[in-house]
């Protein structure tokens, strides 16, 4: 029997209360505040979690993040292999998601 891994999806930017709040329904999901919401923890867990393939594709919500993440973000992403794509809001990013996702 083959099982297939459930896909991992990321996705990086603002404020990490105001983003639990908005994904609460995907358990497939991991959050990553942005360095000005939340300090450069983030953005280093967010590295680690992409070098160890722990993440197939990466949401920035550009809005809430700052260019230097943005470029560094899109950079290991290209190296990687792993999809990166940008948004303006969570709400847009809610809206991918549901429409690229398989529903639980």
């Amino acid at each position: 029997m083959v099982t297939r891994r459930r896909r991992r999806v990321a996705v990086f930017g603002g404020d990490l209360r105001r983003s639990a709040r908005v994904f609460t329904e995907r358990d497939d999901l991991e959050l990553f505040g942005s360095s000005g919401q939340t300090g450069q923890g983030e953005m280093r867990r967010l590295s680690a979690a992409l070098r160890a393939g722990r993440v197939d594709r990466v949401y920035l919500v550009i809005r809430w993040a700052g260019h230097k993440d943005i470029e560094t973000i899109r950079a290991l992403c290209k190296a990687l292999g792993i999809s990166c794509q940008t948004y303006h809001s969570f709400g847009a990013v809610r809206r991918a998601i549901r429409g690229s996702l398989p529903e639980r």
